[in-house]
């Protein structure tokens, strides 16, 4: 029965009811009894007359209910005309017919019925006094409530505030039809565009709600509205209809956006270079034919379209200048136009360096990266490369990509030294990396040899890894950290007694800071975090310690650990070797021979000063670094340069102790050479995702 129609009424029961009969009642013990109460012991009426019987409920407990009225005479029609659930009391509108001949007696019944499982029946005698039949038509005689006298007004009302819908989603409208009460409603929802899907959802017959459903296209061009329509038809042969605007929100406008977003190209004069876009918000739409692209006079372009990817191949003219403007035009299947306007700075490709990860230039020169997996030839897939970090302000102008021409075109400043990572890229990810060492240093003018007992003589660069100085006490000496078998570098400390690390900046000077992340992990046993850190360099991925034996940025996996990344295995330098064209890492043990010729006064771990007649000696005033004094007189300087983390990922103890990186391993760990205070010369095999410095040796 109906029970969305809640009129409150209060009901004064002044004194006991009489009952005439119980057709049935059902009653389970654990609640009171249920029962019925009557505001009357009998109804009177005249033929054609209406008349209100209220009536309580008891005993209900809490539970839901459910009212159905009837009478035993056709002559007589029963509906609920009010009825308060929450305090489970209502009415019952009794209508006689307007032709009665004679007078009747009836009975008017209410069965109840509860969310207990229990149901009871009452009635009341009503007698009705006949008009002698002259009361005329009755459209009521019939039994289907036609008769709009008897009934309240037919009524839809939608249960939504300011409905919206966006591109693609479907919306709920929640409705209720009221003054249909005990018909039987057909409802028929509809929408005045029939790009949208209008559909009855979960309907409640019972008590006349339900649901429509409206469903709009995949993609809006413009904001609109839409009228929501519900025709309403019930069995006493009335219909209404009713509507419901509904806000339509457009799709997102379509936008061109160039993948990595270069800012310089390099190309050869009559050359070529191909650059990706991405149209932003295009999805489930399609780009039709093929987009039109305009650039500056003597250029040509050619365009092809994946999805929603456009690649666009610029080829240069043989007297190239020193911008191309370029405006891309394209067009959806759904009549939508956009379009991409830019400019890119050309760089002229030079005479590219040797193949390696780390590359010595001086300020103010163009440093040509032949596009190559470190040392090797295997060529790289890219279209345009980018700065990921510089240590000083305005070293690098520009940083240009040309993946047909396999090159990484650096700009630097003049006048200015230091260090900096470019990157080839593949749209927005990364492919390769390179450092870049800007420095006046020339390798091979002063190398620090050292020959062993053996007579094997040992070549190294006379400073570290990404230093602009080799003077003991200088911050400048300090160069870059590396993690055991990566080739980017990162940060070290900003001074010789400072654990802060030096600042990082983006190509326009602003300042970045390094990313430190735990490593992933994974649940096969085959993956390796290797490919997550060549497109990654900017990262410093530390393990944690109970990750024991695999405390590695690699793997967590014993298993996976790869011996020979910096080629401690096959004795060759491997495409992940850090150092420049012509050195490498060096290995373990015997090279690093000369930290063992010192002495001091007392023992080794005492306070006392070393023996300054000694090559190798650290200042005990300045206990900073060490130095290798040869007998030519010339001094080698290894600064004490701390180390990262393996399990947090900070720099710490700089000026206090030194690790220094080899290609050796050591079963789950690898050798690091120490350098302290009273330890000069030790070996140990530690964890593999320390931060360390580097000193490299002659290939």
């Amino acid at each position: 029965m109906k029970r969305f129609l809640y009129y409150f009424i209060s009901l004064m029961i002044t004194g006991a009811a009489a009952f005439v009969g119980c057709t049935y009642n059902e009653m389970t013990s654990p609640y009171g009894e249920l029962n019925i109460i009557f505001d009357t012991e009998k109804v009177v009426l005249n033929a054609g007359e209406s008349i209100e019987l209220p009536f309580t409920v008891t005993g209900t407990d809490g539970a839901a209910l459910d009212f159905e009225p009837s009478s035993d005479n056709s002559k007589l029609k029963c509906r609920l005309s009010k009825v308060d659930y929450d305090n489970a009391q209502g009415v019952i509108l009794v209508s006689s017919s307007k032709t009665i001949s004679s007078d009747l007696e009836a009975q008017v019944f209410l069965k109840v019925s509860d969310s207990h499982h229990r149901k009871l029946t009452r009635f009341v005698d009503v007698s009705v006094i006949g008009n002698g039949g002259s009361g005329g038509e009755d459209p009521g005689d019939d039994g289907d409530n036609k008769g709009d006298d008897q009934y309240g007004d037919l009524g839809i009302f939608f249960d939504i505030a300011a409905p919206a819908i966006n591109p693609g989603q479907t919306l709920e409208i929640p409705f209720t039809v009221t003054g249909s009460e005990g018909a039987t409603l057909d409802l028929v929802p509809s929408v005045d565009n029939n790009e949208y899907v209008c559909a009855l959802g979960k309907v409640d017959y019972v008590n006349y709600q339900g649901i429509i459903k409206l469903t709009a296209p995949e993609v809006i061009t413009e904001a609109t509205e839409v009228k929501v329509s519900l025709t309403a038809s019930d069995t006493h042969k009335r219909s209404l209809t009713k509507s419901v605007s509904v806000k339509v929100n457009a799709s997102e406008p379509l936008s061109i956006s160039a993948l990595g977003e270069p800012a310089s190209m390099a190309v050869k004069a009559g050359g070529s270079f191909t650059l990706s876009y991405k149209v932003l918000n295009l999805t489930p739409a399609k780009i039709t034919g093929i987009p039109t692209v305009e650039v500056t006079s003597g250029w040509s372009a050619e365009a092809t379209v994946d999805q929603d990817i456009i690649k666009v191949k610029y080829n240069a003219p043989a007297s190239i200048g020193q911008r191309i403007d370029i405006k891309i035009s394209a067009t959806d299947d759904h009549g939508r136009k956009v379009e991409y306007s830019g400019t890119l700075s050309i760089v002229e490709i030079t005479t590219t360096a040797g193949a390696a990860n780390c590359h010595i230039t001086k300020p103010g020169s163009t440093l040509t990266i032949k596009a190559v997996k470190g040392n090797s030839t295997t060529a790289l897939e890219f279209d345009n490369a980018t700065l990921v970090w510089q240590d000083a302000i305005g070293l690098v102008s520009s940083v240009s990509g040309n993946g047909n021409e396999g090159v990484v075109v650096v700009k630097l400043a003049d006048g200015k030294e230091g260090n900096a990572v470019v990157a080839a890229r593949d749209g927005d990810r990364i492919v390769w990396s390179w450092h870049v060492w800007v420095t006046g240093y020339d390798p091979e003018a002063d190398i620090f040899e050292w020959t062993d007992a053996n007579g094997i003589t040992y070549k190294y660069m006379d400073r570290n890894l990404g230093a602009l100085s080799a003077e003991k006490y200088s911050k400048d000496a300090l160069g870059l950290m590396y993690q055991w078998g990566r080739k980017d570098p990162f940060p070290g400390g900003d001074d010789v007694e400072s654990s802060v690390q030096k600042r990082l900046y983006d190509i326009n000077g602003n300042q970045i800071y390094v990313k430190t992340e735990l490593r992933p992990t994974y649940n096969d046993n085959t993956s390796t975090n290797l490919q997550l850190a060549i497109e990654h360099p900017d990262v410093f991925y530390y393990a944690p310690s109970s990750s024991w034996p695999a405390v590695d940025w690699l793997t967590d996996k014993a298993s996976l650990q790869n011996n020979d990344l910096w080629g401690g295995k096959t004795n060759a330098k491997t495409i992940y070797d850090p150092c420049p064209e012509g050195w490498w890492m060096p290995a373990a043990g015997n090279g690093w021979g000369f930290r063992t010729e010192y002495k001091k006064a007392g023992k080794l771990n005492d306070d006392s000063k070393y023996d300054e007649s000694y090559p190798w000696y650290q200042d005990y005033d300045k206990s900073i670094g060490f130095r290798y004094k040869t007998k030519a007189g010339r001094e080698y300087w290894f600064p004490l340069v701390g180390n990262i983390d393996p399990t947090k990922g900070t720099l710490q103890s700089v000026g206090g102790s030194a690790l220094y990186n080899t290609r050796s391993d050591n079963s789950n760990t690898v050798f690091y050479e120490n350098m302290a205070w009273g330890n000069p010369a030790s070996e140990s095999g530690l964890n593999r995702s320390y931060g360390a410095a580097t000193r490299c040796i002659k290939e």
